[in-house]
């Protein structure tokens, strides 16, 4: 009896050491079991997190290009509503009023005759006169025509711009063309002639100027242009959001050009602008050459 328990005892001690082996290898299995799952948990959430900031990122994109597609898309819709308002002022100033005043000369043309001849110079006065004001609502008339100033290029259209000015005695001008000019595509100029005449009108209208400066530099790979008054000028931090200013940076937005506006209260006005080339100006330059 005491043999047997002994024998059994024995055969205990002896199976102990392969129990305590098997569950220490199963305690290992768990641990990798467990650490893999949480790894695969861990990667799960980050591909997860980034795939989901991915998507929140292009939905941004796409929701900041969809915006600028509909902003630019309203600067293109008001910019043709203003080309059609001033093609239809065009049209009413040369069809209207300019015929108007052509007939008003020729009935005063028709009183010659009877003018005492004391009074002849106050009839050429008014003649002349007349018919001064019969050219410049021609004139007027063309620089608001889109087609015409398309026509012409935005160099001539400028020119024609200041000459008008220069005979109505508004301002003096210094005008100053450096390197090769070049022709660009005709939407571009139209906009640039636009930004350009909107500064010319509040030079006109609100600047009380006595000079006014334009530089148009012609480089190998950009327009830059500069014009600039000697009027009194504005407070930028208090004017410098104005629709004047807001209008023609969207119009220089439309066509890829760089704008800004320096102002300062009784130092003038002056406007920076640099368009950038395209290969079609590269292209119609070389053809232009041979």
């Amino acid at each position: 009896m005491n043999l047997s328990l002994l024998n059994i005892l024995f055969l205990l001690q002896e199976s102990e050491p392969d129990a305590v082996s098997d569950g220490q290898e199963e305690i290992v299995s768990l641990i990798i079991y467990v650490s893999l799952l949480i790894i695969i948990i861990i990667v799960f959430l980050i591909t997860f997190f980034l795939a989901y900031h991915k998507r929140k990122t292009q939905l941004l994109i796409e929701k900041a290009e969809q915006q600028r597609f509909y902003e630019e898309e309203i600067s293109k819709t008001q910019t043709e509503i203003q080309e059609q308002t001033m093609k239809n002022v065009s049209w009413e100033l040369h069809d209207n009023i300019g015929q108007l005043l052509s007939v008003a000369r020729m009935q005063l043309n028709m009183l010659q005759r009877n003018i005492p001849e004391d009074n002849m110079h106050v009839f050429k006065d008014a003649s002349e006169t007349l018919g001064q004001s019969l050219q410049e609502v021609r004139q007027l008339s063309h620089m608001l025509n889109t087609d015409f100033v398309s026509k012409m290029g935005l160099q001539e259209s400028v020119e024609r711009e200041l000459a008008r000015f220069k005979r109505l005695q508004l301002l003096n001008i210094d005008y100053q063309v450096k390197g090769d000019p070049r022709k660009l595509e005709d939407k571009d100029e139209l906009v640039i002639f636009r930004i350009l005449q909107e500064f010319f009108s509040n030079t006109v209208k609100y600047a009380d100027a006595d000079t006014l400066r334009l530089v148009l530099n012609y480089t190998d790979e950009a327009l830059d242009i500069l014009v600039a008054d000697d009027g009194h000028g504005f407070d930028m931090d208090e004017e410098g959001k104005g629709l004047g200013l807001m209008n023609m940076k969207k119009r220089a937005a439309l066509i890829g050009a760089d704008l800004s506006m320096k102002a300062s209260k009784n130092k003038g006005v002056s406007l920076s602008l640099k368009y950038l080339f395209k290969p079609a100006d590269n292209e119609k330059v070389y053809s232009d050459s041979r």
